[in-house]
Parts: C-alpha cells; structure tokens; sequence
C-alpha cells in the first residue's frame, strides 16, 4: 500500500535530484515538484488533496510550511527534537562536543571569560545554533575579536536572545552521513576529507558498526526518519549531529533506499492517523 505515498518535491535543491525522481518513478509513486516562491500553504490542494498522505523533501524553509498543512506526515523535520538542547541530552557522551554550553548570545558575550577559561581558549570557540533551521552557518569564531554583542550580532546576524551552543574547537579529519529509520540504517555515504568534497557510498565495516552501537545504546531517536552525520577526529570517531530526512543532501548515499525508507515510514504514520 506503500505506492500510495506521494512526493512533494522542491526543485533545484539537492546534487541526486534526478536520481532521486528515477527512484521515486522506478518504486511506483506520484511526485509533483515546486518552487519555493511559487508554493502557497492555502493552495496545498492544487499539489495533493488535502489529509492525503505526502512526503516532503526540499528546503527548511519550505518544509516548515509543509507541515502547516492538512498532509500526514508532510516532512520528517521536528524542530524540538532536532535541537541541540534535546537530542544532545541523549547522544550526549558520543558527541564530538560533548563538553559544552548552551546558552544565549547575550550570555554568551557576558560569560565571555568563563567560558574561554573552561575551554582554556585564547578566544577561538565553536558556536552553532542551538535550532537545526540553520539560522547562521556554524563555526569557529575568536571572540576576542567580536567582544561585544554588537560585533558578535553584526557577525552572526542575529540578536541577543539567539540560543547558541558553545564548544572547543576540533580538528575534523573526516564526515560521513547516514539516512536513519528509527534505530536501523537506512544508507550512508563519506562526504568530506578535510576541506575536499568527497561522495563515497559505505557498504557495511567499521562505521556501520559504529553508529549501529550508538544507536542501541542510546534508544532514542527525533522521530521515524533523520539523518546522523558521524566525524573522525584524532583517530576517533563521534557523533557530529542529526539532522532532518527531508532536508538533507543525500551525497553518495543509495537513493532508492532513501525513497523505500521514506515510503515505508510515511505510510506508517499515515495509518497511524487514520487508523
């Protein structure tokens, strides 16, 4: 009954879009695509019936307005859970920073000293959104240099009460991604050496094994479908973060099974719904 799930689709956004289209067409299902700008949440209708079952991957942007509509489940990204503030309580000793404050940027810049001396920094920490809509890029900021809240909000482009999580800085040597459906993976792929781009497909080894254990122990997850983005640093591998199945590059990753899985969990909370 899975080939009843339909696909919204936001043009021109990930590297396997025409990949991803010959998948979805190979298993079967209706797909419709869109722009950002020309979706409407109050024409939904024109897309899909309203209360049908429809799978979103696109933009964050877009994808929060997907899940205004009447669609089960509209996209796979639940903001609470993918903040750093609740997924970091669970995945906590496995991150790779698992020594860390969250807190605003107000506080930030008022507990300046604090901090740096906790990091034994010379003013050189991570800061990334507490949020996953990516509200400013993540990275490594001096703030010796932006001491002010004036200078760190001009930088950052966003206000004080901004919540942020603050960590040392850590040297990456690699990142993967995988697809998840709850506890099982779904696909993976290498994406970045360093500073080069790399699209690898992982076909079982060590780092399947690796995330598998994680996953076990931890036996929480944000919802049905997210994505887990893994990293060596110093010869050690750790969790980087999660992320959403709707709005992820899908890099090297198997993108049929990244549309099986996506079928097979939409339908589920679709029944789920409608009994």
């Amino acid at each position: 009954m899975t080939q009843k799930v339909n696909w919204l689709l936001e043009q021109k956004i990930f590297d396997a879009e025409t990949q991803f289209l010959e998948a979805i067409q190979k298993q079967g299902y209706t797909y419709k695509e869109t722009k950002y700008l020309a979706f409407r949440r109050e024409e939904a209708d024109q897309y899909f019936p309203d209360h049908e079952c429809v799978l979103f991957r696109g933009t964050l942007g877009l994808g929060r307005d997907i899940l205004r509509t009447s669609w089960v489940p509209g996209a796979y990204m639940d903001e609470k859970n993918l903040r750093c503030s609740t997924y970091y309580t669970y995945f906590g000793s496995y991150l790779l920073n698992n020594k860390y404050f969250i807190l605003s940027l107000g506080e930030l810049i008022r507990r300046k000293e604090e901090i740096l001396e906790y990091f034994k920094s010379n003013g050189e920490i991570f800061i990334r959104p507490d949020s996953n809509m990516k509200s400013f890029r993540a990275g490594v900021f001096n703030l010796e240099v932006l001491n002010t809240m004036q200078a760190l909000s001009s930088e950052l482009k966003r206000d004080e009460t901004t919540l942020v999580l603050v960590s040392s800085k850590r040297s990456i040597a690699r990142e993967w991604r995988f697809f998840v459906y709850k506890n099982e993976i779904v696909t993976g792929s290498l994406y970045l050496i360093g500073e080069e781009r790399i699209d690898e497909r992982i076909e079982g080894g060590y780092l399947k094994n690796y995330l598998s254990d994680v996953l076990k122990q931890v036996k929480w997850y944000p919802e049905s479908l997210y994505t887990i983005d893994i990293c060596e640093s110093e010869g050690e591998l750790y969790i980087l973060e999660l992320g959403s199945y709707s709005c992820a590059g899908e890099y090297g990753c198997d993108v049929g099974l990244i549309v099986e899985a996506g079928a097979k969990a939409a339908w589920e909370d679709y029944e789920t719904v409608n009994g």
